[in-house]
């Protein structure tokens, strides 16, 4: 499907708002959690930072920050999340997006469930909108991600790619979600 015209984003946002209001009373509730990686649990370190520091100091480089994880480590502990890889990261499966972040600090109770399309062609935001009305079992989602999002912002927790999910949109994103509960 090519990228959404406004037409089409103004109809597809009112089928999923209607999907959330159906499914709002739902039990067990399900939370989509759309995760980005690089800006969110992967953080850069631009020199002069204190984690290019600490990077030069350890000698010692980790791509993701275990920060970060922890934060999405105590949001599945909190909601009941189902977590769908949004990211390029995506490209190489499920599985192996899941020993990535295990391996920097991912608890065993966080639950994975999917990858959005494979499609190139589309933006990651029509993408998500895809995924959402191609599975109507949620009563809520939030996104995480560096980029913006002009059609979902009211659901985006927009990240700084140097600070990731740092505490500050761990706050925003409980609200959003909260709403869903």
């Amino acid at each position: 499907m090519p990228n959404r015209n406004e037409r089409q984003w103004f109809f597809d946002r009112l089928k999923i708002k209607a999907i959330i209001h159906r499914n709002r009373k739902q039990t067990p509730k399900k939370v989509y959690v759309f995760l980005d990686f690089d800006g969110v649990v992967n953080v850069f370190a631009m020199p002069g930072t204190e984690k290019y520091k600490e990077i030069e100091e350890s000698g010692k480089f980790e791509f993701f920050d275990r920060d970060c994880v922890a934060n999405l480590n105590r949001l599945a502990k909190d909601y009941p999340l189902s977590i769908v890889v949004s990211s390029s990261w995506r490209f190489g499966g499920l599985d192996y997006c899941m020993e990535y972040l295990q391996d920097a600090g991912m608890e065993d109770h966080v639950r994975f469930d999917d990858v959005t399309s494979l499609e190139v062609m589309e933006s990651r935001e029509d993408l998500i909108a895809d995924y959402l009305l191609e599975h109507q079992d949620f009563c809520g989602f939030v996104i995480f991600d560096d980029m913006a999002m002009p059609h979902l912002n009211e659901y985006l927790v927009q990240t700084d790619p140097l600070r990731g999910w740092d505490e500050e949109r761990d706050r925003y994103a409980r609200k959003i979600i909260d709403k869903f509960m």
